[in-house]
């Protein structure tokens, strides 16, 4: 739900309970030194829209950041610091196109980076919370000069653990387990010995074809009633950015997969897999690159289903992760594309149902 307010910026709220709490599109926090000189620092949001969902009203985020940054400066703010999941083009644009703009912390990348901007910075810490930035920002009252030193620091053992906020934690640690019994039994459960260990991490998954990777989509494979020639999901699908060895349990696999989602079984013409293979690996890096099963790539680069050329004209069926069929990582790869000749849902007694799902059935049985 959207709302003008009459005296001041944008509002927006959501429901919980029945109850309609608003949500103010900008955050002012003020502050004063120890002689009472005060400076206000004023706060925005904007994300990309990926994997939209239909109860999320979505507008083009340079927009909504103008409106934003209009109301703090009519509220006169001092520093404006952005919080951003913007991919790092469109933050550094974000950033030159507002140089009011002290700071932006960002996300989207996985990695750590501070990337200076024609009159600010952008700052992403690496994700699953290993470092976060630490930003000491200093304000001139009189000339208006920015500074900002930032220090990164590693999150580990030697890092105190804050009670309010294990406290949420635990809290949704329980929604969580409470969601993962609806898929599997028993998700302490061992499923699988990982000697050696399975490559989870983002350059891998987002690069080469890991082992990780092949289990993943051989699960797949297996996921249907009836045989596929091949399976694929993205890598960016792959979310633990870390090593599993030794014993790996079923709730690990949510830490894999933790989007879920079902698997598709897509009967595709031969030119467009191509196409889409093609693409994917085009993507080395990103999230678009593709983890595959069934698919080889031949020494003069030709792409293969069962050591044959892929033809054309050949109507292959492959499984995919439902949200490649989306269009988000691969934008022509969507059901309207001509090449796609169907689209078939699994069934729930199938554990294509749930890519989590087909993996640890997978996995057990290798196992056992």
């Amino acid at each position: 739900v959207f709302q003008q307010l009459s005296d001041g910026p944008r509002s927006f709220s959501f429901q919980r309970g029945g109850d309609s709490i608003f949500v103010p599109e900008t955050y002012t926090i003020s502050m004063k030194d120890e002689d009472g000189t005060q400076i206000d620092v004023g706060m925005f949001g904007v994300t990309l829209n990926s994997n939209p969902q239909d109860y999320v009203h979505y507008a083009d985020p340079f927009l909504e950041a103008e409106s934003a940054i209009n109301a703090l400066e009519y509220g006169q703010s001092d520093v404006i610091i952005g919080l951003t999941h913007l991919e790092l083009e469109d933050d550094i644009e974000l950033s030159n196109k507002f140089p009011n703009i002290s700071l932006i912390m960002g996300g989207h990348e996985h990695n750590n980076m501070l990337v200076p901007t024609d009159k600010g910075l952008v700052a992403k810490a690496d994700a699953n919370a290993k470092t976060i930035y630490i930003h000491t920002i200093t304000f001139n009252k009189k000339n208006g000069n920015v500074g900002i030193d930032s220090h990164l620091l590693p999150i580990d053992h030697r890092v105190a653990e804050k009670l309010d906020v294990k406290q949420i934690v635990d809290t949704w640690s329980a929604v969580l387990e409470e969601k993962i019994k609806e898929v599997i039994d028993n998700p302490d459960e061992v499923i699988f010995k990982a000697d050696p260990p399975l490559d989870g991490t983002d350059s891998a998954s987002r690069g080469i074809q890991t082992n990780l990777g092949d289990y993943i989509t051989h699960a797949m494979a297996l996921s249907f009633e009836t045989p596929v020639d091949a399976a694929l999901v993205n890598g960016g699908s792959i979310r633990i950015d870390d090593m599993l060895a030794g014993n790996v349990t079923a709730l690990d696999i949510f830490r894999v997969l933790p989007f879920g989602g079902g698997v598709l079984k897509v009967k595709i013409k031969g030119n467009l897999l191509k196409e889409v293979l093609d693409y994917g690996k085009s993507k080395g890096g990103t999230g678009a690159y593709l983890q595959r099963y069934g698919i080889h790539e031949n020494e003069t680069g030709r792409w293969e289903i069962s050591s044959m050329s892929i033809n054309d004209e050949q109507i292959y069926t492959v499984a995919f992760s439902d949200f490649l069929l989306k269009g988000y990582d691969i934008p022509f790869l969507t059901p309207e594309n001509s090449g796609v000749i169907e689209v078939i849902q699994p069934n729930n007694m199938e554990p294509a149902a749930d890519i989590r799902k087909a993996v640890i059935l997978f996995l057990k049985s290798i196992k056992e």
